[in-house]
């Protein structure tokens, strides 16, 4: 009797375990309900892993999925593959590529593309690797850390712009710094690119996304690297616009 106690206590916890990793914004999938979700969201963020998945690149997901709660067209889920019993969802995995052997395996499905893009964790499986990558290829607004929503709107409409629309969009900014009630640091470097912009050209933008990068390749402490961080994130806003047409031009 003991013994059958002891099992049944074991199974609560696993499946209390496995609830709590699946409740946290995203969402379970199957073979079943697999494109009958999917096909109802701009865009799909999905995770291929164990049926138990566990440590620093589930975190991470986990992180994105409860940070972009609120992002109504973004879908982030998971399918969880079982190597034993009947082995849920293995063909499903197999379908797009993913096996025991590579999990976890992440990928974007957009609306309108024949087929899904593969996430690639080369610069690290982190939350903000997995929100840059799914912000460059959707199209969808999801914040970088030091990035302010507000000035990101202002950031894409100045890179939409011409010189005199630019113009505007610069004092639009100004305004905006102006007005807020406390001082915004990050709000000063939209500022300032902007008017670098102005004066050297779009090019400014890359090279110095190298300088910046550059900088953070070499020693500087901690506070230092947090506010380049920033300043790359930043900048990468500006650039956003160019990418999602480079990634519509790879996909023709």
């Amino acid at each position: 009797m003991r013994r059958y106690s002891l099992l049944f206590t074991c199974v609560l916890i696993v499946s209390f375990a496995y609830q709590a990793s699946t409740t946290s914004g995203s969402v379970e999938l199957d073979e079943y309900s697999f494109d009958k979700i999917t096909n109802k969201f701009e865009a799909s963020l999905i995770k291929f892993d164990v049926a138990f998945p566990y440590g620093d690149k589930h975190e991470a997901f986990v992180a994105l999925a409860k940070d972009s709660k609120d992002v109504e067209d973004l879908l982030i889920a998971e399918v969880g593959v079982k190597d034993y019993g009947e082995k849920d969802n293995e063909a499903l995995a197999k379908k797009y590529g993913a096996t025991k052997d590579n999990f976890p395996v992440v990928k974007l499905f957009v609306k309108g593309k024949s087929e899904p893009i593969p996430f690639d964790d080369a610069k690290g499986f982190t939350s903000e690797e997995l929100r840059r990558f799914v912000r460059e290829h959707s199209g969808l607004y999801l914040s970088l850390p030091g990035c302010v929503k507000e000035f990101d709107k202002l950031a894409i409409q100045f890179m939409k712009g011409k010189k005199d629309e630019r113009k505007k969009v610069l004092k639009k900014t100004e305004e905006l710094l102006k007005n807020m009630e406390k001082e915004s640091p990050s709000g000063k470097i939209y500022k300032t690119i902007m008017e670098k912009v102005l004066e050297k050209g779009d090019e400014f933008i890359q090279s110095e996304v190298d300088r910046v990068r550059k900088l953070l390749s070499g020693k500087v402490s901690d506070e230092k690297k947090k506010q380049l961080g920033t300043r790359i994130n930043i900048l990468q806003t500006f650039q956003l616009l160019d990418k999602q047409a480079k990634a519509a031009k790879e996909d023709l």
